[in-house]
């Protein structure tokens, strides 16, 4: 008789695992049955969520929610966790996601780029390399120094203010380059910004002379820092 109760006991387990990948389904959270009714992959999303990452149905679906908030539209395939943070990925696509130790979502990150509690562009400003030079007077004596980076147009068109003043605040004015004569920002296109004497609060675009040590040949507009912290663009007249 125990060996028949086992083996249905057996039986009832392998159904109940069946079609979902080997994870036992709980979907009796608060939740569950709007959010079934919602995405049609979030029963096996769900399951792999909380196995994977070990926290409750509930926590699982709050992380289901904030993956859905920045992309998730599949479902997911794999959880794998390294260094603390766990990989997300569903069909060719991934996200990393960071938790809290109460269970809950610290933060979700594509590549750099943070997507959740809030959008914030890495600053990849901070990963070029500064070149340093000597300025020259009209003689050829040294006279001082200037610092440049190189980046593409199409990246300094999606740099954010805010990156921009942490740019500027943190590398440009900061004691390493403070003294120096000007710094450059470089475009591939011959265009590019131009701080002068370590200062941050007007800052000129505009033309960049590679002949001339990149001093601008031509201003054609202006950063301007105002009195409440935030940068503004003024056309040149």
């Amino acid at each position: 008789m125990k060996k028949i109760v086992a083996l249905a006991l057996a039986a009832v387990l392998s159904l109940s695992l069946a079609g979902c990948g080997d994870v036992l389904v709980d979907l009796d959270t608060p939740k569950s049955e709007e959010l079934t009714a919602q995405y049609d992959f979030y029963p096996d999303s769900m399951n792999t969520i909380r196995v994977e990452m070990q926290i409750t149905p509930e926590q699982a679906d709050e992380v289901f929610i904030a993956l859905v908030s920045c992309g998730l539209d599949g479902k997911i395939n794999t959880v794998s966790e390294s260094d603390g943070a766990y990989k997300v990925r569903w069909g060719t696509n991934s996200l990393e996601v960071t938790m809290n130790d109460d269970g809950t979502v610290a933060e979700i990150g594509d590549g750099k780029d943070v997507l959740y509690p809030e959008y914030k562009q890495y600053n990849f400003l901070l990963d070029c390399d500064v070149k340093t030079e000597d300025v020259h007077s009209g003689s050829g004596d040294v006279i001082g120094q200037r610092a440049s980076i190189s980046v593409l147009k199409s990246q300094l068109l999606t740099l954010t203010a805010e990156n921009f003043k942490e740019y500027a605040e943190t590398v440009v004015t900061s004691d390493e380059y403070k003294d120096f004569n000007y710094f450059t920002i470089k475009c591939d296109d011959g265009t590019g910004i131009h701080f002068s004497g370590g200062s941050a609060v007007i800052v000129s675009y505009g033309i960049i002379d590679s002949d001339n040590e990149d001093m601008l040949s031509e201003t054609i507009g202006y950063i301007k820092l105002n009195d409440d912290g935030a940068y503004i663009y003024e056309q040149a007249e």
